[in-house]
């Protein structure tokens, strides 16, 4: 067997979170427009691309701890409603994203072949673990709204809030290893090509590229496979595994 271990990323590797967050975002916002009266009207169609551009755009400096997560949110949301001339404040912002967070992970839907993917590891006695980026507050629910807490405990989850280190840096993985005992070889699956394959591999893992969101290749990193899906995920580790 190549692979002892095998570690997973969370978000849009083991469900489309992309899909979950615009749904989640969609409903808070109509929520938050209903309960007012007497502002300019403004389409979910206008909102969003802002809100995701204002997301992706403060993401860096949250994940350096530049700002807290707490500050991320409000900044996200205030720059969005100032573009569009909503007169919102501090407080709607943190009633947007308490509802959110109430909200998100009844959108959590796990992809394709999850289940057989992790009940084939567990046959094969490799152990599984989870590195995510992200904040605690959230990551840990996911677990058990993606109904894989029977194969991924809590103890087997790594978020990088709580370490105050972050993928792609390699301690992160080198903390995981020690953490869950992982033997070696160890293979990760993630579907960032900066946090989970330039990560995984400088880190002397093996890597599977899972591209969910057509994402292009920056640098010249070789992982061992590229997939679309679990269900490919699964073929190429039955391959090694000689199923």
């Amino acid at each position: 067997m190549k692979w002892n271990s095998v570690c997973f990323d969370l978000d849009n590797t083991l469900f489309s979170h992309e899909q979950a967050f615009k749904l989640a975002i969609e409903q808070c916002f109509h929520e938050l427009m209903n309960g007012i009266s007497h502002v300019k009207n403004v389409s979910f169609d206008e909102f969003f691309p802002l809100f995701k551009h204002n997301s992706d755009r403060y993401w860096e400096s949250f994940e350096k701890r530049e700002v807290s997560p707490k500050e991320y949110r409000r900044l996200r949301f205030l720059e969005t409603v100032k573009e569009l001339e909503l007169p919102f404040t501090e407080i709607d912002a943190d009633w947007f994203h308490e509802r959110y967070y109430a909200i998100v992970d009844d959108y959590s839907i796990p992809y394709e072949g999850l289940e057989s993917l992790l009940s084939f590891l567990r046959k094969h006695k490799m152990k599984i673990g989870i590195i995510t980026n992200g904040t605690a507050d959230t990551q840990y629910n996911k677990l058990q709204k993606l109904g894989i807490a029977k194969w991924v405990s809590d103890h087997q989850m790594i978020v990088s809030e709580e370490v105050d280190v972050a993928k792609p840096d390699k301690r992160i993985f080198m903390l995981a290893k020690e953490r869950f005992g992982l033997q070696e070889p160890v293979l990760f699956v993630g579907d960032s090509w900066k946090h989970d394959v330039i990560g995984a591999i400088e880190a002397g893992w093996d890597s599977i590229f899972l591209n969910s969101r057509g994402e292009k290749r920056t640098t010249e990193h070789s992982p061992v496979a590229e997939c679309n899906t679990l269900l490919q995920v699964k073929q190429v580790i039955e391959k090694e595994v000689g199923e």
